[in-house]
């Protein structure tokens, strides 16, 4: 745990070489200091042993130890001017991307040898001496929401929806549906809110996860962020709507997909197995597929070379480890030659076992395929983004990423969040991040890899837990969160290669900036071109000098930031009607009544918050005068948030669809219907409901509003 006493002076130096802080400051404004033992917890961690005198004198040496060769890779901002070695002036050589060059010298400045960092974005090779040097030159911003959506101030509107909740609009039409929503649900979705408006579709991760372990669905503990989830891919958008059904009829022989589909929840270990098994059998027959599609799949293989070979092999392994008695579904319990995905062993069990291997492959062909056709019919329907993927902040250590690139992350650390005003106990994610040196030893590979993977087939990206880039809450093994220590990452030249890349992907860069937020930290997010997230819950204001029970006011719209995006509410969050209702104590209540304190004195104070976000609606113009309803004013709360100046307004399906419970509760696993719950009805009948068609005419006049 953290406490006031310091570190010894060698130990303390060593953490801060290592990127740890020693201090920082907590949720209450209160100055804390991470224990000696934290430290060297954490330290060990990473591979820094810090036990004794002598360990911390050698940890600290081999941090230090000059770097001889030069960057594997320069981060650098077009305009600005790059530093040499030396002072003397030299020739250089730049060779962009492109294959054109230029050629000048460089100048002194203030002692050094300078030289103008080039106007064109992207990734270069400079040449001086007989030293080559590898630049990432970034834009000084990300595209903004007025180049994107072509308007001078832009005021969109867009969906987030849970793909997993979808349903099709007509199940018997699309062969596949059988408990979930998938890739082609979402383009379904996507064209029919293009025709009310919406620019955007924000989704929730969509990345690998462990397809022998369906019922592990939490998307934010993914097993990869490199390649897909497999069980959204939508065979329609490859096979004919014939041939699916064929290969449905053949694996569903216990007919469980209708009362899958049926279902308000889903039932993941049952629907996962049954589209894996479908999967399968369309695998059996592709060998008989049209000649262009085995080309394509063929090319795709060839495109993702080892790493997608790495992670077919390793979904091998794990579904062959988990199935056994012992039950080791975390490969560091394998047998050590099999921990290595380059030893001998490793990549005689991939060739044996290559139709297997073969049959990964395929399905993440498939998935790409339909995410990217789901991602285009979104934009040729009118949509001027279309769908907004979501990075999650980490990965399971438990998964192909930890296991395919050991020496990128630090899998022995868990990262979460430390004590605060919401969570006294801190939090502990069970995820593990990148290791900061390896970023830097490595050219910042693995971090541009994983960019261009979730910016494929996308019109932006919501970054999860955006301060990560700065800083992770890190916690080491056997540890609670509140014995963590704050992990600092190369922030700038993170940002800066997400400029890069979503310049080169024309895509909208959206962070999750809620939480505990350093000093400054939204300002450089602003500069970089990086959108915040505003959130109704949030945007609250206590007066000054006002009783510290007194339930705050909400912000009015015309006060909200205008270069952050609003949402009313979030998955983690409660809903519209959730709130309301009250629906959030209940769960409190029912799940931590230790911690929940009085409830009668909790409704208390939800009733005055509704009657000052009443009052704040009827201010507005969006509501009556009077007493608060019994029912959400749904209508009235999403146009409030759409009324605000930011460029983009994106309102969650389960708010439209006046749900009550969130998708997500956090804390929980099985005590709450995480990540299960589906929607109502198809697309198609939602968007003709009556009540559902008011919401979006009120965000509509909102955004259009002066």
């Amino acid at each position: 745990m953290t406490t006031n006493a310091p570190a010894p002076e060698p130990l303390t130096a060593l953490a801060e070489a290592a990127g740890l802080a020693v201090g920082w400051t907590d949720s209450h404004g209160r100055e804390q200091t991470v224990t000696p033992d934290t430290l060297r917890a954490v330290l060990e961690a990473m591979a820094l042993p810090a036990a004794t005198p002598a360990q911390i004198g050698d940890s600290l040496a081999f941090l230090r130890q000059p770097q001889i060769a030069s960057p594997p890779l320069t981060v650098v901002q077009a305009g600005e001017r790059l530093r040499l070695p030396g002072t003397r002036p030299r020739r250089y050589r730049i060779t962009y991307e492109d294959g054109t060059l230029a050629e000048g010298q460089t100048i002194s400045d203030g002692g050094h040898a300078s030289l103008p960092v080039p106007d064109l974005p992207g990734y270069h090779q400079l040449e001086f001496d007989s030293q080559t040097m590898r630049l990432a030159v970034a834009p000084a911003r990300c595209p903004s929401p007025s180049e994107l959506l072509q308007q001078d101030r832009p005021r969109a509107w867009g969906i987030a929806a849970q793909i997993y909740s979808l349903r099709h609009a007509d199940p018997a039409l699309h062969p596949a549906a059988a408990g979930y929503g998938d890739f082609g649900a979402l383009a379904e979705l996507a064209c029919q809110v293009a025709q009310h408006g919406a620019d955007a579709l924000a989704i929730s991760p969509v990345h690998a996860m462990f397809s022998a372990e369906p019922g592990a669905c939490s998307p934010y503990a993914p097993s990869s962020r490199l390649f897909l989830n497999v069980l959204y891919a939508d065979p329609c958008a490859v096979f004919t709507a014939d041939e699916v059904r064929a290969a449905m009829a053949a694996v569903d022989t216990g007919h469980r997909a209708t009362a899958l589909e049926q279902a308000c929840q889903v039932d993941w270990p049952a629907a996962g197995a049954l589209r894996m098994a479908l999967l399968r059998k369309l695998y059996d027959g592709f060998p008989n597929a049209a000649p262009v599609l085995q080309d394509a799949c063929v090319r795709f293989r060839q495109a993702g070379g080892e790493a997608l070979q790495n992670h077919a092999v390793f979904e091998v392994l794990h579904a062959r480890h988990a199935a056994d008695s012992a039950g080791a579904n975390d490969w560091r319990q394998w047998p050590d030659a099999l921990r290595d995905p380059g030893s001998p062993r490793t990549r005689g069990f991939g060739a044996a076992h290559e139709r297997e291997v073969g049959f990964h492959i395929f399905a993440q062909w498939l998935a790409r395929t339909s995410l990217a056709q789901a991602q285009s019919q979104a934009r040729h329907a009118g949509m001027r983004l279309g769908l907004i993927a979501d990075l999650a902040v980490g990965t399971d250590p438990r998964g192909s990423h930890a296991w395919s690139r050991q020496a990128d992350v630090l899998a022995d650390l868990s990262i979460g969040a430390p004590p605060d005003i919401f969570n006294s106990a801190g939090q502990q994610w069970g995820l593990a991040a990148f290791s900061p040196q390896a970023l830097r030893d490595s050219g910042y590979a693995a971090f541009i890899e994983m960019l261009r993977a979730v910016l494929a087939d996308t019109g932006g990206l919501r970054v999860d837990h955006v301060l990560g880039l700065a800083r992770l809450w890190v916690v080491p093994p056997g540890a609670s969160p509140a014995e963590g220590a704050y992990l600092h990452y190369p922030l700038d030249d993170l940002l800066r290669l997400i400029a890069l890349e979503a310049w080169r992907h024309r895509a909208l860069i959206v962070g999750e900036n809620l939480g505990t937020v350093p000093a400054g930290f939204n300002e450089r997010l602003s500069r970089s071109g990086i959108l915040g997230t505003s959130v109704l819950w949030f945007q609250t204001a206590t007066p000054r000098g006002a009783d510290p029970q007194t339930p705050a006011s909400f912000l009015p719209a015309q006060a909200w930031p205008a270069d952050a995006i609003a949402m009313p509410d979030t998955h983690d969050l409660p809903t519209l009607r959730g709130w309301w209702e009250g629906r959030d104590l209940h769960w409190r209540e029912r799940l931590r009544p230790a911690a929940a304190g009085q409830p009668a004195s909790a409704r208390r104070s939800r009733q005055a918050e509704r009657t000052i976000l009443w009052a704040s609606l009827h201010a507005a113009g969006l509501a009556g005068a009077g007493p608060p309803p019994d029912d959400a004013p749904i209508a009235a709360m999403l146009g409030f948030v759409a009324a605000t100046p930011a460029p983009l307004m994106l309102a969650p399906l389960e708010d439209l669809a006046a749900m009550a419970d969130q998708p997500n509760l956090p804390g929980t696993v099985g005590e709450h219907p995480n990540w299960r719950q589906r929607l109502p009805h198809g697309t198609n009948a939602l968007l003709q409901d009556p009540t559902l068609r008011a919401c979006i005419e009120a965000i509509k006049a909102a955004r259009s509003a002066p």
